[in-house]
């Protein structure tokens, strides 16, 4: 009984501190939210040591899998002049569909859309939007294939 109190606990106190967290969301320890402006689906599991800073706010879609080691970031810097190359920030919202799965390590920029069913490789860098039912992989993350949709890849076995 002792393993499940520590996952009690720690859904009711992300939920008490302001993050929208549906009923079956499993956050593991040691996942960090910076500002608790983030939505999760149903079914979403976030796995330790990864970091959302969610100044813009990310919303996470259902039965999403976030693996280890990934981080989520709203704010970048505009380009500026000579004196001082990192300009004024800017906040930008990320958003990642449904069904999606981000492997071991993965960043995610501001401003990026990550569309359903995808899937991007441990390690890829995510600098802009993700078409759906892909798989994306690099630094940057490119698409190297296509998936099929839910209801193709159930009845082909995937």
């Amino acid at each position: 009984m002792w393993p499940v109190w520590p996952v009690v606990l720690r859904r009711r106190l992300l939920v008490a501190a302001g993050l929208q967290l549906a009923p079956t969301v499993d956050v593991k320890d040691r996942v960090r939210f910076v500002r608790r402006n983030v939505s999760v689906g149903d079914g979403t599991r976030i796995n330790r040591y990864s970091y959302f800073e969610d100044h813009a706010g990310v919303h996470i879609g259902r039965e999403v899998s976030v693996a280890a080691h990934c981080k989520v970031l709203t704010t970048t810097h505009t380009l500026g002049p000579a004196a001082r190359r990192a300009g004024p920030l800017e906040e930008r919202p990320v958003r990642i569909g449904d069904g999606c799965w981000l492997g071991t390590g993965v960043t995610v920029l501001a401003g990026v859309t990550i569309g359903d069913g995808c899937v991007v490789a441990a390690g890829s860098v995510v600098t802009s939007d993700c078409e759906p039912h892909g798989l994306y992989a690099g630094v940057p993350a490119r698409r190297k294939k296509d998936l099929l949709p839910a209801r193709e890849s159930a009845a082909a076995g995937q």
